[in-house]
């Protein structure tokens, strides 16, 4: 249709509450992009300001280390000769420290029990 048809058959007030409607949206975006220009100008003015160390300011590293460092004997792995392959349960543990429990800490089954949990078994 035609914006004169358009214009005369609506009222004055709801033809201006659509234009607000439709410039509302894109004035805010305009103030966006210019608030977002200054904040980058900001801070490359900002940036520009600041001073690079010189080499007598910068950090040195400490005395002492931080750290220690230990060489460990390693595992005494039984591989075969044969050229047969070694199976993950034929290897030994290889971690540095042990969990603490022992067998009596595994958890009891029934003389029914499949003897995994949430087997789905009737269990004991």
């Amino acid at each position: 249709m035609n914006a004169a048809v358009i214009a005369s058959n609506v009222p004055t007030t709801e033809l201006a509450a659509q234009i607000l409607a439709a410039i509302g949206p894109l004035t805010f975006g305009v103030i966006l992009i210019v608030l977002l220009g200054g904040a980058m100008w900001w801070d490359g003015r900002r940036r520009a300001r600041l001073r690079v160390p010189s080499p007598e300011e910068q950090p040195k590293p400490a005395d002492h280390r931080e750290h220690i460092e230990e060489v460990r004997e390693a595992d005494d792995d039984a591989f075969p000769d044969d050229g047969s392959r070694l199976l993950p349960y034929n290897l030994k543990t290889h971690t540095s420290h042990t969990t603490g429990k022992g067998p009596e800490a595994r958890p009891k089954h029934g003389s029914r029990s499949g003897g995994a949990f949430g087997s789905g078994s009737l269990g004991g």
